[in-house]
This record gives structure tokens, sequence and C-alpha cells, in this order.
């Protein structure tokens, strides 16, 4: 099952949910209840919101206690530490370039 860290984020962060609340403008009930892990749902537009203000990826919001879904989620997070690789460029320069 997945689960939502986001207690675990804001003790880390030193920030209260309240807070959160009112840096995001999501209600104090929602977030009380996701803090709480008493919801099911999540709009996109919520995670994103929580994500911006605690400076975290939807990675760092969610934990599981199934194997499979432990080693996704370690998979991912060990591949978004790593450097992006550089933008290639398909620009090809011409003499109106110089």
């Amino acid at each position: 099952m997945i689960k939502l860290r986001l207690n675990y984020l804001l003790q880390q962060k030193k920030m209260s949910a309240y807070k959160l609340s009112k840096l995001t403008g999501i209600s104090t009930n929602h977030i009380g209840n996701m803090v709480h892990e008493e919801t099911s749902l999540i709009r996109f537009d919520t995670l994103e919101k929580i994500c911006k203000t605690l400076k975290c990826t939807p990675n760092d919001l969610f934990t599981s206690n199934d194997p499979q879904m432990q080693r996704l989620l370690l998979l991912s997070n060990s591949q978004s530490s790593q450097p992006e690789a550089p933008e290639s460029s398909d620009h090809i320069e011409d003499d109106s370039d110089k």
C-alpha cells in the first residue's frame, strides 16, 4: 500500500500543517487529512503546490510497504539524484549565425 509521508516531510522542514496550508492555499482540513493519512485522492495541482512549497519531488511524498513498490521508489529516487544529461541541440550553424 502506498502511504503519504507529508507529516514526516513537514517535521524535516520544521513546518506546521497550518503554515503549509497558508503557503499553498490548500484548506487546513485537506492538509490535516493528508498529514494523518486520511485521504485516498490527491489532485495534481495540490501535489504540485506541496512539492513547490516543500522543495521536494512527488517521490519524496510517498512510501510503500510493498516490496515491489519500494524497489521502484528507490530506483526512481536514485535516478532523480543523478545529474541530467545535457540537452542535444538540433541547431545547425550557418552563415547567418555568425
